[in-house]
């Protein structure tokens, strides 16, 4: 059966607070927070005018998100989230004078979880990011187990040992890749991290339009 998916950055409140709900419910399935009465999870840089969040939705239910951190000049050098745990690691394997795209705040809803094809479509957005903004490096943190994933998804490497992620109650390793270098690869491998020229100028970042349906 084909999914419909729609891909959008969040520009509203309420597609925010959409996205911060469904980590919520990611995270506290997981174990990874604690309970908390608003069920939400935000943090102090979802505000940031370093960060985007976007948000996937299935027939208008959300089902995914990610958010988009930006390390750069044009941004002030505004930190990422990784600093806070991982910027020695960062400072070895990356020239900080580069610009970075971190991959940060990654959910699925829980009973999504077995989706490949909803795995992918998050990373559009960290693709589009990197393009957009020329970026010359990708960060994710992930768990242990996920290392093989990402290294053969994305060809990012390890350059930190496990480390508690900020926020949440998890070991996560810190994973880094030179763009220049991935980046002909996954576009090769998935026709969904191809963008058009319009695609490009269209998207502002933070106040863009909704990103065009996917259909798989």
């Amino acid at each position: 059966m084909e999914n419909k998916y729609l891909l959008a950055c969040c520009e509203t409140e309420q597609q925010l607070s959409e996205a911060v709900r469904l980590r919520y419910l990611a995270y506290h399935n997981a174990g990874a927070i604690e309970e908390n009465a608003m069920a939400e999870f935000r943090d102090k840089y979802d505000l940031l005018p370093n960060a985007a969040t976007s948000i996937v939705y299935e027939e208008g239910a959300p089902v995914a998100s990610v958010r988009a951190c930006i390390y750069s000049k044009a941004h002030d050098f505004l930190p990422l989230p990784a600093f806070e745990v991982y910027r020695q690691e960062i400072e070895q394997a990356i020239d900080l004078d580069k610009t970075i795209v971190e991959s940060n705040r990654f959910v699925i809803h829980p009973g999504k979880v077995d989706s490949k094809y909803l795995f992918k479509i998050p990373f559009r957005f960290i693709i589009l990011n990197v393009l957009k903004f020329r970026s010359d490096y990708i960060l994710t943190a992930v768990r242990p187990k996920h290392v093989p994933l990402y290294r053969r998804f994305l060809g990012l490497e390890p350059i930190s040992a496990p480390k508690q992620y900020p926020g949440i109650h998890v070991e996560m390793i810190m994973m880094a890749g030179a763009c220049n270098e991935l980046l002909p690869v996954v576009m090769d491998k998935e026709e969904l991290f191809r963008f058009t020229e319009e695609e490009l100028d269209n998207y502002t970042f933070a106040a863009s339009p909704a990103l065009p349906a996917l259909s798989y």
